[in-house]
């Protein structure tokens, strides 16, 4: 019984938490997007994680260039994209934007090798 308590709480903790989602973007600039087309999908991620994405943040070679919060998120159901994860939502302030670059070095820490995708925790930029 306590085993399962434990992994309920666990579990609670694991959606409680607030993250921003880190996206390396050079690729979509360099075909001339602009950059909430560059950071808005279409992206290999786990569904599970959507809800506590609070910010969606755009690296473009080593540098945040920009900050987005996703209002709503969708998940392609057809075609050779489907699976995939898309948002729709609005430029953040340029407060967040400000913090998002003090602790760019430490953002950057987050993606593996030749990963686009990484995600941090909201505390920690805090």
């Amino acid at each position: 019984m306590i085993n399962l308590i434990s992994r309920l709480f666990w579990g609670y903790q694991k959606t409680m938490r607030e993250e921003i989602l880190l996206l390396k973007i050079h690729n979509a600039i360099k075909e001339g997007k602009n950059y909430y087309q560059s950071v808005q999908g279409n992206w290999k991620m786990n569904a599970k994680r959507l809800a506590s994405i609070k910010y969606v943040v755009g690296i473009d070679k080593q540098k945040v260039v920009c900050v987005f919060v996703p209002n709503e998120w969708h998940i392609i159901q057809d075609g050779p994209e489907k699976g995939r994860k898309c948002f729709a939502g609005i430029e953040a302030s340029n407060e967040i934007l400000s913090t998002m670059q003090t602790n760019e070095e430490q953002l950057i820490k987050k993606f593996g090798t030749g990963s686009a995708i990484a995600y941090a925790s909201l505390s920690e930029v805090k």
